[in-house]
């Protein structure tokens, strides 16, 4: 073969060869090689590599503060809920407890104040106190419903009281 021919079939060769090159730039599916420095702006772009985004990461953050806030709350209201409190309640005064409340009357007199539902639960003789009945001493007395009941102070009245309650 002549000189001139190689070189010319050399040049077509190159030429051929750049062209089916520069098709398959680095990334793609014919040219899966690529830097370093790709790959690193690529996890950048979706978030640290884990897939989520900065905002999502903040926002999860947020919400792992605001479940350990309440489950301290949920902590503290479970502490005090186990033990009793006592209270005094002036003569004239009214205890009004929440749902669940467990009241001993220690000391003074009160009666019963009911609502439409009934009185209070007297677990120590087993039987419901009903509204205006004079409420017992060193009985353990629940108050079932947040509807109102409770116990009026007709003396001075010193309670323990495990659970919510107001003093009206």
């Amino acid at each position: 073969m002549n000189i001139k021919i190689k070189v010319i079939l050399a040049i077509g060769l190159l030429a051929v060869t750049t062209l089916y090159a520069s098709d398959n730039g680095p990334g793609t599916s014919n040219d899966p090689l690529v830097t370093k420095s790709y790959v690193d702006k690529k996890i950048a772009d979706i978030g640290g590599g884990t897939g989520v985004s900065n905002d999502v990461m903040q926002q999860l953050a947020v919400q792992q503060q605001l479940i350990n806030e309440l489950s301290s709350q949920v902590r503290l209201l479970q502490q005090e809920s186990n033990t009793y409190e006592v209270v005094s309640v002036p003569q004239g005064k009214v205890l009004f407890g929440k749902r669940g409340s467990e009241v001993i009357i220690r000391a003074g007199e009160a009666k019963v104040v009911g609502s439409t539902a009934g009185g209070i639960q007297d677990m120590t003789a087993g039987v419901d106190v009903n509204a205006n009945s004079i409420a017992p001493r060193y009985h353990l007395l629940i108050i079932p419903r947040e509807d109102g009941r409770g116990l009026i102070a007709t003396k001075d009245l010193t309670v323990m009281v495990r659970g919510g309650y107001t003093i009206q």
